[in-house]
């Protein structure tokens, strides 16, 4: 319980300051090759009418949508356009075969893949079986060897986390062997003065996607726009490039205060710019749905955006996609060279179309 209270901490922002009125400036890419995208009403799926409660994350993959439902007594839902019918997987607590605490969802091939940060244990679903009587996901322990595993996604027979690491930003784990390789220093920080560990916190809540062919990775940082691009080879990354779209506002404490038994290593201020909500991907492009939202103004709403940033697998900016509703997740769907988001609008939950 100590542990994951300390997951908890370091992913949540229950310490931010209220420092400088001054927030930081809005990336100029708002603005640059920017373009709005409609949607289509009459292709909407209302996922309260499904049951599907407190939806945070979606995957496409031919007549399936994957949905993360963190709050649910079962915390995946996976929806078949097709017959209608909805799948529950992974109920919710500590045992075989349960979860706890999901971010995000990552699609590599037939397999749609969580980490559960409460136990460090990575869940697969299999996309060919998951609607069949009995099917069951698997689950991988990653916290062999110490690890405190935050986020990850497998590429091929290779897994890729970030955490609470000092070694390096990233390990490429094979869980047969129980082999990990750190590698990757962490990006630029505000604070130049930061430990390995405290950059590890400050860098805690990301999005991880691989491309399809699963030889580059790029990772979002939720609370402030980072988007960091590597190369996958073999058992080391090396990074590409990385893109900073403002400056965190964030306090860092680099030691305990006295007499305080909890307390904020990394705390960001109201006016705080947060960064990325989710990643989608093609083989040419990152598709990343962006927040820009301060507490000051949306207070727990942050975790939505109205912009999509496309990049190339370089980091070079591509487009600026302006949509109309509040999102808090993306997929993209290649055979028809489109976009689902899924959208919290009026109170109702609903994936929405939106046609390239």
């Amino acid at each position: 319980m100590k542990k994951l209270n300390y997951l908890l901490i370091a992913l949540c922002i229950a310490g931010c300051q209220a420092a400088s009125d001054i927030a930081p400036e809005a990336t100029p890419l708002l603005q640059t090759k920017a373009s709005s995208l409609a949607f289509s009403r009459t292709e909407s799926i209302n996922l309260t009418d499904l049951d599907i409660i407190h939806p945070t994350k979606i995957i496409r993959a031919d007549s399936l949508f994957v949905i993360l439902t963190p709050k649910s007594p079962y915390r995946f839902a996976v929806y078949d356009t097709r017959s209608g019918e909805v799948h529950r997987l992974v109920p919710a607590g500590y045992g075989e075969g349960e979860g706890l605490y999901y971010l995000t969802l990552h699609r590599q091939g037939n397999t749609v893949s969580s980490l559960d940060f409460g136990t460090g244990r990575l869940v697969e679903i299999d996309l060919e079986q998951c609607c069949q009587p009995g099917y069951a996901p698997q689950f991988t322990d990653l916290t062999t060897n110490g690890k405190t595993p935050l986020g990850a996604v497998r590429a091929g027979n290779r897994i890729i986390s970030t955490g609470i690491y000092t070694d390096g930003r990233y390990c490429v784990s094979d869980p047969e062997s129980r082999f990990d390789q750190f590698s990757v220093a962490y990006p630029d920080c505000a604070d130049p003065n930061l430990t390995d560990s405290l950059k590890s916190v400050f860098y805690a809540s990301n999005c991880l996607v691989t491309n399809p062919a699963a030889t580059r990775i790029a990772c979002a940082n939720m609370q402030y726009g980072c988007l960091d691009i590597c190369d996958i080879e073999g058992e080391r990354l090396t990074r590409v490039n990385e893109v900073h779209l403002t400056r965190p506002a964030a306090v860092f404490r680099h030691s305990r205060p006295a007499g305080k038994a909890i307390w904020h290593p990394v705390a960001y201020t109201r006016n705080n710019l947060f960064g990325f909500c989710d990643l989608a991907v093609s083989d040419d492009c990152i598709y990343a749905l962006y927040s820009g939202r301060t507490l000051r103004e949306y207070s727990n709403n942050v975790d939505k955006g109205r912009v999509i940033f496309l990049f190339d697998w370089n980091g070079a900016h591509l487009r600026t996609l302006h949509i109309p509703n509040s999102c808090s997740s993306i997929t993209y769907d290649s055979e028809n060279n489109t976009l689902y988001a899924l959208s919290h609008e009026n109170g109702q939950d609903e994936i929405i179309t939106l046609n390239l």
